[in-house]
């Protein structure tokens, strides 16, 4: 056991070595548990705005949307797709599948 303890003749290099790394392990550990709990304190302290803020926005007759702004009932938001049928026609190049190409111009090709 000493022979393994005096590693050799090195021992004044490996264990003060391992001490180094096993203190950076234990520096890295309590960092990221000190980072989870403040991220969790924060995430916790969002979501109760965002609730007391829907709260809000019911009172007053509207729809909370994502990002802070309050919307009338029934109302599209701006990123809402709307249906085809609303009148709302496709991209020529999403009919296509090629971006440099029209739509009308598929039937003339392979032709």
């Amino acid at each position: 056991m000493h022979d393994y303890l005096l590693m050799g003749g090195y021992a004044g290099f490996i264990w003060p070595a391992y001490g180094v790394a096993a203190l950076v392990l234990v520096a890295f550990a309590l960092d990221s548990w000190r980072r989870v709990h403040q991220a969790t304190t924060a995430l916790r302290r969002l979501e109760s705005e965002v609730a007391a803020q829907a709260d809000r926005a019911a009172q007053a007759g509207r729809t909370a949307q994502p990002g802070g702004t309050a919307q009338a009932k029934g109302a599209a938001s701006p990123g809402t797709p709307r249906h085809a049928s609303d009148g709302n026609k496709a991209h020529p190049a999403a009919v296509s599948g090629k971006p440099d190409q029209p739509a009308s111009d598929q039937s003339t090709v392979g032709s």
